[in-house]
């Protein structure tokens, strides 16, 4: 067997397509990748090693070379269509593209060609990304007087920076400004918590008003615990292990790190309402919608015994949350 004048072992193909998969199933991305792009020079139609290569990009967070591939795809018909689509809004939802996701999804629905099965899963995708685009639109918009001081001119990991470097100094001069940003809807509220920080650091008695996504209350900086003491927490956390501990221990880990991203963006409020079954039914939801995978409220619902309404809600604080970690800005 000859290509390009280069003589091809009979099999080669197949044998780099298995230890491509072999690779994958390791967690072995990048080297997958390799072996899937070797396979491929050999054989460009083969459909198999196309999929394959997708999910090796996205799996090694080669978010736009999978976006070029799986747009490939589906423009020339490769493949199952709803299973590459899958894949494509993934991508897209890494990539922060969901003007894309919302225009791939409400095309699909008004030629009524999303099938029964996937509907609830394209709705939550759906309106997950308006509400990123309103959220990203709403931060775009100037604020209606000038910014706190504190943060001054810069991009977000300045003001991270400039924030995070008063623990060790005199805060008196920053110290209204760094109350004025608690209270500031334009300001992002992963640098509240920062500004929080600091402001426990100093033991500051000074009773502060906090506004985070659609929470409200007045806090002393001084007789706050910290971020990760929260008992939820810890109640979701456990339930989570019990649930994925010896089933999915990768997921189990990215949704114990998600959770302290949350819970740091949420701080000094906690998960509401008080229920660590409720919010581990939701991290686990989420989980099924990270990966695309077909599931259902009622049954997630059911298994941790929580009301399908409420689990909904909760997914949807979580997509909020998840659109304002810091990975994300």
């Amino acid at each position: 067997m000859k290509k390009d004048n280069v003589i091809l072992f009979p099999g080669l193909k197949t044998r780099l397509f298995q230890f491509g998969m072999e690779c994958l199933k390791e967690r072995q991305f990048e080297e997958a990748a390799k072996l899937f792009e070797q396979a491929r020079e050999i054989d460009r139609e083969d459909e198999e090693i196309e999929m394959a290569l997708a999910v090796a990009y996205y799996e090694s967070a080669d978010y736009q070379k999978a976006k070029d591939m799986t747009e490939d795809m589906l423009h020339k018909g490769i493949g199952d269509y709803f299973e590459i689509n899958d894949l494509y809004l993934m991508i897209l939802m890494q990539l922060n593209m969901h003007d894309r996701v919302v225009h791939t999804l409400e095309t699909l629905f008004e030629e009524q060609h999303v099938p029964l099965e996937k509907r609830e899963h394209y709705q939550t995708l759906l309106k997950f990304s308006k509400r990123a685009m309103n959220n990203k639109q709403e931060s775009n918009k100037p604020p209606k007087d000038s910014e706190p001081s504190i943060l001054g001119k810069g991009d977000f990991r300045e003001q991270l920076v400039r924030i995070s470097a008063l623990v060790d100094k005199n805060i008196q001069p920053y110290k209204d400004s760094l109350i004025e940003l608690l209270n500031d809807s334009q300001a992002h509220p992963f640098l509240k918590t920062v500004a929080l920080n600091v402001l426990m650091e100093h033991r500051i008695q000074t009773p502060v008003q906090v506004t985070k996504f659609d929470y409200d209350g007045e806090f002393v900086p001084a007789e706050l615990s910290d971020v990760m003491d929260m008992p939820i927490y810890q109640a979701v956390v456990s339930k989570l292990n019990e649930e994925l501990e010896h089933e999915n221990p990768v997921l189990l880990e990215q949704l114990k790190e998600m959770i302290r991203r949350h819970q740091f963006l949420l701080f000094p409020f906690d998960f509401d309402p008080d229920n660590g079954s409720l919010w581990a039914a939701a991290y686990r939801g989420f989980g099924h919608e990270m990966y695309g995978e077909s599931w259902s409220y009622e049954k997630t619902a059911g298994k941790f015994n929580v009301d399908p309404e409420e689990l909904e809600n909760a997914i949807s604080l979580i997509f909020d949350l998840e659109q304002h970690s810091p990975a994300t800005v």
